[in-house]
């Protein structure tokens, strides 16, 4: 199986992999682990800033919705 090459240091990745919420998962099979792993809004936002983004910004671009979020 293809992973995102960030994986060990995506604070998403680390903060949510064993997450039993559906979205989240569905994010993970997607983005760091399948077709759409060149499309994440974090690995550009890391790209351009130099820096990664905050935990809770999902592939998408998008904040994880605040009662969503976990305690990192």
């Amino acid at each position: 199986m293809q992973e995102c090459e960030l994986l060990a240091t995506c604070g998403f990745f680390q903060k949510y992999q064993d997450t039993l919420d559906m979205a989240c998962r569905g994010f993970i099979k997607t983005y760091c682990k399948g077709e759409k792993m060149d499309e994440c809004r974090r690995k550009a936002y890391r790209a351009e800033h130099g820096v990664p983004p905050h935990d809770d910004m999902l592939q998408s671009g998008q904040m994880m919705p605040k009662s969503y979020q976990q305690a990192g």
